[in-house]
């Protein structure tokens, strides 16, 4: 079994005096698809923040490739790791490429300008995203889909091997989610990609994912999976984590719960 690309040992954070993250421990390893469930309020994009170097003040320990989290360049962390928000907004006039090309600085080395390289990846992840289309278009005028398509090349031009994401399709319609978790199998399948993200879809983590992390109130409740303590996820389980009565969910959303609970 392959060295974990992450290794995090009794993490905790604070806001304050509020605990959003209780002695956490959690590895992922190289090639997984990670998805991280629970109710609002868990520590989940606390987790992923931390993880990308985004939320300081955070203690326990953290590797990245068996080195401690802090010591890593930033520079040389980011042509590994990259970072897919909820919503990205660009104060500036920045075109679809401008923002693209942002994703292209952890490999420029001190120059000023882009390279020919640079112009070929940033095109080839705008074809990749179906985005190319939006290239010449100022980044405020694309519609949230649009957006979400552009930040997750920009975030592929870096050419990371794990891919943080935290609820890549919150605000997304049907047809643009669909098109971003294709890209983001694609990608898996072709470049090996690792994938950690955010999502509240039971379906979706069911079948897109390796492993799945349930947290409640900071702490790691279970993990689903062939590496995890428990097999698969269960009506039991969710409502264990979510508060909510396993009949009262079925009622709810019956046809989802069946596609995600069916053996």
């Amino acid at each position: 079994m392959p060295d974990p690309l992450f290794e995090i040992k009794g993490l905790c954070h604070c806001f304050g005096a509020h605990a959003v993250l209780y002695d956490l421990d959690l590895s992922i390893r190289p090639g997984e698809v990670v998805s991280i469930l629970g109710p609002n309020g868990a520590g989940k994009t606390t987790l992923i923040r931390i993880l990308c170097r985004l939320q300081q003040g955070w203690q326990g320990e953290i590797l990245y490739r068996n080195k401690p989290l802090r010591e890593w360049p930033r520079r040389e962390f980011a042509r590994q790791v990259a970072y897919v928000p909820q919503q990205v907004n660009v104060s500036f006039s920045f075109t679809a490429r401008d923002v693209v090309l942002m994703g292209r600085l952890p490999h420029q080395k001190g120059q000023f300008f882009e390279t020919a390289e640079d112009v070929i990846r940033v095109r080839e992840k705008l074809s990749l995203t179906g985005a190319l289309s939006l290239e010449n278009r100022y980044f405020h005028d694309l519609s949230s889909g649009e957006r979400q398509l552009v930040v997750l090349a920009s975030a592929l031009a870096q050419e990371p091997e794990i891919l943080l994401l935290d609820e890549p399709t919150a605000f997304l319609d049907l047809k643009h989610q669909l098109e971003v978790y294709r890209i983001l199998k694609q990608q898996h399948q072709e470049q090996g990609t690792t994938l950690v993200l955010i999502t509240h879809d039971l379906n979706l983590a069911q079948s897109f994912s390796s492993r799945i992390i349930l947290l409640k109130a900071g702490r790691k409740i279970a993990e689903v999976g062939p590496s995890g303590n428990v097999p698969r996820l269960t009506p039991e389980l969710v409502s264990e984590v979510f508060d909510l009565a396993a009949h009262d969910m079925l009622l709810r959303d019956r046809q989802r719960l069946y596609l995600s609970f069916e053996a």
